[in-house]
């Protein structure tokens, strides 16, 4: 294509940001599009790691078991809205059907390729942006209570390891050795030695923002509620009134990308997966790295501005307002992993866009080649945000893209 097209990205989270990015670099004109400040939403609020071995996804084989537990205890980090869900029986019919494990091998191992592309993405965004100084590697732990946890999670480990996560298992004074702070008595551990993490998502989603309009892009701090394809172009209907027409749209607003108009989200089974964190200010010297505690479904990852404690799963949409039982679980769990305050300092709930097989959306839309889709990243929009941007570009700009995305193509819901 001409490397004067106009091309709109709706969504300026990381996801946005990256392909609005990957897109001036091909040498496209791009508009942003977005009613909040760039990356202030689901992109700042998370666990902030670089996931690569990020390849589990929540769907499981033995969840049909687990799942009575997992919902009626209050010592879980899964909490499901039973109207939401009645109401949504499509989306929870598709992840059950997802959960065999012959359909978990095949996500295991269409998110285990792309997660090996990840810096292909990242690292020319992190020069571009000038953001080096806001990635750290450090390494990151996974922590267990006792051997018997340990061993039920080791098939998850063994298939980690076959997508080439490299990581080291730990016994008790390994992980005292490694994290002297963690007050529990963790018996077995596994320690991931080259794994970075964001020391601030928000800072670096601003970074992002300052050179895209260093690149002369253009912000609208629109919400986008319709989108109409026509002959060659697109027009984008905005909440103030007005409309903007493009060569091409990216629709990448994450969860919210299923209340925009004019594209068949519906079909895709898009929903929310709604996630929380609580943070602790000046806390952050407690850990020397990320580390996350199995059985508790959190990470609690070292950060420039403090402590947080990022993770959990909640089916409930994304109108509902924050759920105060799992903060109060957050809290008891930090406080048992970790010598805190009382309370924390921040709380916060996120939505991530969640498809029923755990795979993201990138390709063409199924009504027009002039609409492309770039969300449903589960919890992994950060870490895959980069190269699904260069992605993007790639298919804006009529190459063959340089990892095979069929699997994530939105025809596979049809």
């Amino acid at each position: 294509m001409n490397s004067k097209t106009r091309i709109a990205v709706v969504g300026a989270g990381v996801v946005g940001l990256s392909c609005a990015l990957w897109l001036q670099r091909k040498g496209f004109e791009v508009i942003l599009i977005d009613p909040d400040d760039p990356g202030a939403g689901t992109s700042s609020g998370n666990a902030c790691t670089i996931a690569e071995y990020g390849c589990i996804p929540v769907n499981s084989p033995d969840l049909f078991r687990r799942l009575p537990s997992l919902l009626f205890s209050s010592d879980s980090p899964l909490s499901m809205d039973l109207g939401y869900v009645l109401s949504h029986p499509a989306w929870m019919i598709e992840f059950l059907l997802n959960c065999r494990e012959h359909k978990v091998d095949r996500i295991i191992r269409l998110l285990g390729k792309l997660l090996a592309k990840v810096y292909d993405g990242l690292d020319p965004l992190i020069e571009m942006a000038n953001a080096r100084d806001l990635l750290a590697q450090r390494g990151f732990m996974h922590v267990y209570r006792d051997q018997r946890e340990f061993e039920a999670a080791k098939s998850s480990n063994q298939k980690r390891r076959a997508q080439g996560s490299s990581f080291v298992e730990l016994e008790r004074g390994d992980i005292e050795e490694l994290e002297p702070n963690l007050k529990f008595p963790f018996q077995r551990g596994l320690l991931f030695d080259s794994i970075s993490h964001v020391l601030d998502p928000l800072a670096l989603s601003q970074r992002y923002f300052e050179c895209f309009q260093q690149n002369e892009g253009q912000y609208l701090r629109q919400r986008a509620l319709e989108v109409v394809h026509g002959e060659g172009s697109v027009q984008i209907r905005l909440d103030n009134g007005s409309s903007i027409e493009a060569e091409r749209v990216v629709i990448a607003a994450g969860a919210f990308s299923k209340s925009i108009e004019g594209i068949p989200t519906k079909l895709l089974k898009l929903d929310t997966e709604r996630g929380y964190h609580v943070q602790y200010s000046n806390m952050q010297h407690l850990l020397k790295r990320p580390v996350s505690w199995h059985h508790a479904g959190f990470y609690a990852t070292p950060m420039n501005r403090g402590l947080r404690f990022a993770g959990t799963v909640e089916i409930a949409g994304y109108r509902k307002p924050m759920n105060p039982r799992i903060i109060d679980y957050l809290t008891r769990k930090s406080r048992e992993m970790l010598e805190l305050p009382e309370k924390p300092d921040q709380e916060w709930l996120g939505f991530r866009p969640t498809c029923p097989d755990a795979l993201p959306v990138i390709g063409f839309s199924t009504v027009s080649e002039f609409i492309i889709y770039a969300f449903g990243h589960h919890h992994l929009g950060l870490t895959l945000s980069g190269i699904t941007g260069k992605l993007v570009a790639e298919l804006a700009n009529g190459e063959d893209p340089s990892h095979n995305i069929t699997p994530f193509s939105p025809r596979r819901f049809l």
